[in-house]
């Protein structure tokens, strides 16, 4: 005879009357709870708004057509172009003087150094 059904102490040792086990469907819990709906609602004014909502609130989006936001997409494509493509000729120059022999990159050297302007 092991722990099972019925009378006596359950599982871990705990004595559960028969049919009383963790039968929440048949009892109320918020019973006893009273909430008065005033208390519910709730009014943001300026004051205790955050500075996150209030920002976002007061400015307003101008409203673009779609040609102007296609104009404007373009322009971003564009210009992610461009900066890839002045990149990839910086790599290359930087590639090629450091490819010549004994010097190699003076360039930053170059950078490093102060003007003569500056220096007078």
């Amino acid at each position: 005879p092991g722990p099972g059904p019925g009378p006596g102490p359950g599982p871990g040792g705990w004595s559960v009357p028969a049919g009383k086990d963790w039968d929440f469907s048949s009892s109320d819990i918020f019973s006893g709870l009273n909430i008065d709906p005033n208390t519910l609602v709730k009014k943001l004014d300026l004051d205790s708004r955050s500075i996150i909502s209030s920002r976002t609130g007061l400015e307003e989006k101008p409203i673009l057509s779609k040609k102007e936001k296609m104009k404007l997409r373009k322009e971003r494509w564009l210009q992610k172009i461009e900066s890839v493509k002045l990149a990839k000729q910086k790599q290359k120059a930087e590639a090629k003087r450091k490819a010549t022999p004994v010097v190699g990159d003076m360039q930053p050297l170059m950078e490093a150094l102060p003007e003569l302007s500056d220096l007078t």
